[in-house]
């Protein structure tokens, strides 16, 4: 064999190896939920060796990580930030923020999108209010899950067993006095949260700040991110931002369905 055939077959091994580990991230983030090897065995057409070694390489490199059991897989830090750049400069962003813009513009506030990564909510994209008098959070900047509106409605889509253990491995630090601190109380509101289908904050996460946020949501139903308004109390009361919630599900559906018709055509 000479050398530039044996260049091919190296090129070509390589190739088929990240390919592998593609589809094992395809796997991987097809479920809301963490996955163990097994489940995912059952879907992809992998030797179980090959399998393993593969989840190993992309959790030692940041792609995946193990959930508390040891034995489930989800994404990883490295790969959270790369779905966030993705989303952040995709396609769909131009119409996005055109629905993110009118919203801003309807209610007066600031309104943004944040998704859930291992630390908190990350804010994707935000569109200020026209106020001077304003509260501002960056974009990528992570908020806490306990204390914002668009963290506890995250909380909401844990099962409950998932839910208990992470509020009681969580440091509920007071940031505010309206702070929800004992796990109990945070639980009960949680699953008020999860039958009222939207969240609030009054003044739990930065003093004076109120905000609601709801879900949009995939084609299963399930979260993928939150949509929510905010902005200091002396301008906007928490009854006033409750009469926001129709207006912030009608943008969520918009936005959602931005986000199926990009994946469609790229499907296509």
């Amino acid at each position: 064999m000479t050398e530039i055939e044996n260049d091919n077959l190296r090129d070509e091994e390589l190739a088929t190896r990240s390919l592998r580990a593609l589809i094992v991230l395809e796997e991987v983030v097809a479920h809301a939920a963490p996955v163990t090897a097994y489940a995912i065995g059952l879907k992809v057409d992998l030797p179980k060796q090959t399998l393993h070694r593969i989840l190993s390489t992309l959790t030692r490199a940041g792609f995946l990580q193990k959930d508390i059991d040891t034995v489930s897989y989800s994404a990883g830090p490295r790969l959270r930030k790369m779905s966030l750049d993705i989303l952040s400069s995709g396609p769909s962003r131009d119409v996005r923020m055109t629905i993110l813009k009118s919203l801003a513009r309807d209610l007066e506030e600031t309104c943004n999108l944040a998704l859930p990564s291992e630390e908190g909510m990350v804010y994707l994209e935000r569109v200020e209010t026209h106020w001077p008098l304003r509260i501002q959070l960056r974009i990528g900047s992570t908020v806490p899950f306990f204390c914002t509106a668009s963290g506890k409605l995250y909380l909401s889509t844990l099962s409950p067993s998932k839910l208990k253990r992470m509020i009681n491995a969580a440091h509920l630090q007071a940031n505010t006095v309206n702070t929800i601190t004992e796990p109990d109380r945070l639980i009960a509101e949680i699953k008020k949260i999860r039958s009222k289908g939207y969240a609030e904050d009054n003044q739990e996460f930065i003093h004076g700040m109120v905000a609601v946020a709801v879900p949009i949501l995939n084609s299963d139903g399930q979260m993928m991110s939150s949509l929510a308004v905010h902005g200091p109390s002396a301008r906007l009361s928490l009854e006033q931002a409750r009469g926001h919630v129709d207006r912030l599900r009608q943008a969520a559906t918009d936005l959602s369905a931005v986000i199926f018709e990009n994946d469609q055509e790229a499907e296509d």
